[in-house]
């Protein structure tokens, strides 16, 4: 998939949203908002390119954590990328339902 593809999937398919402020050869996707507190994140994915716009991997934010990232790497086909994606956001519901779980305890 070229870099405009990935966009159309992650955006008008799955519905994520970008923060229009991010510059540099990266772009990060959001669920329902765009929130960059640690505590509030809805970072799903940031999609990495090259300096030819050439898209190299794709970083789960969800799955990353502070001593390890964990990427999608080339080929980044259409349902490899949907299916990923579609997994990170699962994980950050059930992240949040157990964020709030522990807060009505």
């Amino acid at each position: 998939m070229n870099l405009d593809e990935i966009h159309e999937l992650l955006t008008k398919d799955i519905g994520l949203l970008v923060d229009s402020r991010e510059r540099g050869n990266g772009r990060t996707y959001f669920f329902k908002k765009v929130s960059w507190m640690p505590s509030d994140s809805t970072r799903v994915c940031r999609v990495l390119w090259d300096g030819s716009s050439t898209p190299t991997s794709i970083q789960l934010c969800i799955s990353s954590d502070n001593n390890n990232s964990v990427f999608l790497r080339t080929p980044l086909l259409y349902d490899r990328v949907l299916a990923a994606v579609l997994a990170e956001i699962a994980n950050l519901k059930a992240i949040r339902r157990r964020s709030k779980d522990t807060l009505d305890a």
